[in-house]
């Protein structure tokens, strides 16, 4: 009947809440067990050191089995637009339009490049002071880490509600909000198409 009122508008959807990763939480758990227990005193140092270099060739190996993965992708699809990374207000990638093959093949190599370079820097500061701590947690987070990454839960989880571009880690190690996933780019030659059929 037209006395009736009309429906409300839809509330605005909330934003999403920061996500707190166990990776975040692990540290501060580890360090305030390490603080306890002297692993060297008691016996353990070799263990860590023989874990450290297992964990860290498995997590190089699900890294390369990823990145085989990605390279058997069909390099189509529609392109994603990946906004500029900057640094101190510095512009350290410009923005770039990739099919999602090339976005995850960019993305695999830098973590690659990370896991090796984290690796590499840790081992030689033990090699130098000996330092356990460091040791026992990169143990633990390098396959945490690499388990909480977007690849590996778009590769190996199969998951279907990983959004490219991924969000940027937070360089003070705060819970990140989920980004909005970035609007499809139509490729220029499809564009001219359409442009040529509807003259």
């Amino acid at each position: 009947a037209g006395g009736e009122p009309a429906p409300a508008a839809a509330a605005p959807e909330a934003p999403p809440m920061p996500q707190m990763k166990m990776s975040q939480i692990l540290p501060l758990v580890v360090m305030m067990g390490l603080n306890k227990f002297d692993l060297d005193q008691m016996g353990y140092r070799h263990h860590a050191e023989i874990l450290f270099c297992v964990v860290q060739v498995i997590c190089l190996g699900v890294i390369f089995t990823m990145y085989q993965k990605i390279n058997d992708m069909s390099d189509t699809g529609a392109k994603i637009h990946v906004p500029e990374v900057k640094s101190m207000g510095q512009v350290v990638t410009p923005a770039i339009d990739q099919t999602p093959k090339e976005y995850d093949m960019s993305k695999i190599k830098e973590q690659a490049k990370q896991a090796l370079m984290s690796a590499v820097i840790l081992g030689g500061v033990y090699y130098k002071w000996q330092y356990l701590m460091p040791v026992v947690l990169q143990v633990l987070m390098t396959p945490m880490q690499l388990y909480e990454s977007p690849l590996f839960q778009l590769h190996i989880m199969k998951k279907t509600d990983v959004k490219r571009p991924f969000p940027t880690p937070n360089p003070f190690g705060l819970p990140a909000a989920p980004e909005a996933p970035a609007a499809p780019v139509a490729d220029k030659e499809e564009k001219q198409k359409k442009g040529k059929k509807s003259d």
